[in-house]
């Protein structure tokens, strides 16, 4: 794969050995396939697809290969609440919508599959990435008009293929959870914040306005 850092999401989909799924056919995930599939995840035999997974990371981990976004409410040490967005580093036992190839990064650390409870399985696999021609059709046009000077068109073909980047197979971001306790968050992650509440909150919106002088 070419790491080039202005054309990774393209290259990553259109290259040969890339691990981009190259999925043709979906289906729905089977309630009788969890014990078999959960079996071929822990044996690091995967298969592509976009799953609701129960699993549990290596305790001893800090820095863990897929980052949770979490909405939590917490009392700083002024002793005011706040609620927001926040990016964790999963500890323990975590619930999420995950792709075969987060899966598959989870078990490499060392983390185990315990549960899957619905999902999509992509059955027929393409021989090359699906976006491949398209990518690069793209590729081509941006290097004739960097030839050229022609700096909008060059932009506007790049926007093209960094645009495709995953929206085939999106994962749910409105579906991710985060099982935690307070514990853990204290132990590992913010050292200004006093406690943490696990009652669900609405969710902010924050609008920022921008004035340009």
């Amino acid at each position: 794969m070419a790491f080039d850092a202005n054309g990774l999401y393209a290259s990553a989909m259109s290259d040969l050995d890339s691990e981009y799924p190259k999925a043709e056919n979906a289906r729905p995930f089977l309630p009788e396939e969890e014990k078999n599939f959960v079996k071929l995840f822990n044996e690091k035999k995967f298969r592509t697809a976009i799953l609701t997974v129960w699993f549990d990371y290596p305790k001893n981990m800090f820095f863990q290969p897929i980052p949770a976004k979490d909405n939590i409410t917490f009392t700083n040490k002024e002793g005011k609440k706040e609620t927001g967005s926040k990016i964790r580093l999963r500890n323990g036992f975590c619930s999420d919508v995950l792709t075969s190839v987060d899966i598959q990064e989870i078990v490499k650390a060392g983390g185990r599959i315990i549960r899957i409870l619905d999902g999509i399985v992509y059955e027929e696999n393409f021989k090359t990435p699906p976006y491949r021609d398209f990518i690069l059709i793209l590729r081509d046009l941006r290097n004739k008009y960097k030839r050229e000077g022609n700096t909008v068109g060059s932009n506007c073909m790049k926007l093209l293929g960094n645009s495709l980047y995953g929206k085939s197979i999106q994962k749910d971001r409105n579906t991710r959870n985060h099982l935690w306790n307070e514990v853990t968050f204290q132990a590992n992650f913010d050292s200004h914040v006093k406690n943490y509440e696990k009652k669900k909150r609405k969710r902010l919106r924050v609008i920022l306005i921008i004035r340009q002088v």
